[in-house]
């Protein structure tokens, strides 16, 4: 049986393939399963009427637009079939092709035990579903995005840190994506140390077509499970995603999932604007410095002009030490707002940034992953934090 399915059913599966060695793969991973090899579509729909089949895996021979709509012929003998189709340098052709007809994913090749795992576990849950052992979903989820008027404050490693965060404090990575909406600059999946096959420019090319399932499948998959929508990988393709596309790509992820993460440019633009009016909270990210006040005042000013609610946004301080001469008190009259959280200067941040894992993760004792857990801990719904929150006047000591 392949590596971590041994909670999942045995099942029948056919794959479909003009390679012989890629089938061998496949059907080596799926030990302890019944499958049954063909090369042909035709022997493919003979093998769906007489042998009960559960899943289908099409090997990269039927990766390509004539392919898939051939394989979409067994489902008018099993409309409900799973179809997974496995690809080698997927084209955007070909995964709006795949989505198009009916198929259930898209994955890389070359197979792997947890791609495998996926595709069963899928079955599973699909089961549950019918059997009416799982509530299908109506929950919208929980949109926080994190800002910063100034560069470099420490906006997107805020962003990473509490996005996988709240992956671990609510035990569900697969429920949490973040979406980088930094068009020209955009770090998340450097940080994270994920490489997009797709962007949120996919989305803007495919606007009008753009459904849950097609863009479920732009999405990067981190280590954790957590989900990730790359900004544009060259600065000068942020045209082509307009404030339209970003909204209703938002809208999309918040039916998907339980908690959208936002990383945003350090500007108020109209797609930035956009994002904040339908943000349930803001974490206004401020380093320990003159500059980046100024900054966070400016921008709150603007916010105030357009009548955005305050309530929305915490005000966290990033990089404090005892060192810093900034009166917090006084900050927090110049702003408006009462600080939230603190997140300590140390050195151990930079060598997580540049070792592409957020230091909760990479060092989970530590006091600044203590302190950015407790930034996540103020949006998270309904769980008590795993430490209690210090007191702010305490953070300089």
């Amino acid at each position: 049986m392949a590596p971590g399915t041994d909670n999942v059913s045995t099942r029948v599966v056919l794959i479909v393939d003009t390679d012989t060695g890629a089938m061998e793969n496949a059907e080596a991973l799926l030990d302890g399963h019944k499958v049954h090899r063909v090369r042909n579509v035709s022997d493919a729909q003979r093998k769906l009427v007489e042998e009960g089949i559960e899943l289908a895996i099409i090997g990269p021979g039927f990766a390509h637009e004539a392919g898939v709509n051939e394989v979409s012929l067994l489902l008018d003998i099993q409309p409900q079939l799973p179809i997974v189709l496995v690809a080698e340098g997927l084209t955007t052709d070909v995964l709006r092709a795949a989505i198009r007809v009916g198929f259930k994913d898209v994955v890389d090749a070359p197979l792997n035990s947890s791609k495998v795992e996926g595709m069963l576990t899928h079955i599973e849950k699909m089961e549950s579903i019918a059997r009416g052992d799982v509530q299908t979903r109506v929950k919208i989820g929980k949109v926080v995005t994190i800002m910063s008027p100034k560069g470099g404050a420490g906006k997107t490693m805020t962003t990473v840190n509490v996005g996988l965060a709240l992956a671990f404090m609510t035990e569900a990575p697969e429920r949490v994506v973040i979406m980088d909406a930094d068009l020209q600059f955009g770090d998340v999946c450097i940080s994270l140390q994920v490489e997009p096959q797709h962007t949120i420019v996919d989305a803007a090319r495919d606007i009008d077509k753009l459904d849950e399932q097609l863009l479920e499948s732009l999405l990067a998959t981190h280590t954790s499970g957590m989900r990730v929508l790359s900004s544009p990988l060259e600065p000068s393709l942020a045209d082509e995603v307009s404030t339209q596309v970003v909204v209703k790509t938002l809208g999309m992820l918040k039916r998907m999932f339980d908690y959208v993460v936002i990383d945003t440019a350090p500007f108020l633009d109209e797609p930035v604007l956009s994002i904040l009016e339908r943000s349930d909270t803001v974490l206004l990210v401020v380093d320990m410095d003159l500059p980046a006040v100024k900054n966070a005042k400016l921008a709150l000013d603007t916010l105030k002009l357009i009548k955005f609610p305050f309530e929305k946004i915490k005000l966290i301080l990033n990089r404090v030490n005892s060192k810093a001469r900034l009166d917090i008190n006084e900050l927090e009259r110049s702003l408006g707002l009462e600080v939230q959280a603190a997140v300590s200067s140390d050195k151990l941040v930079p060598r997580a940034v540049n070792e592409g894992e957020p230091v909760v993760s990479l060092y989970p004792r530590s006091r600044v992953a203590k302190d950015l857990r407790a930034v996540a801990a103020l949006v998270l719904d309904g769980d008590a934090l795993d430490q209690p929150v210090e007191e702010k006047r305490g953070w300089f000591r």
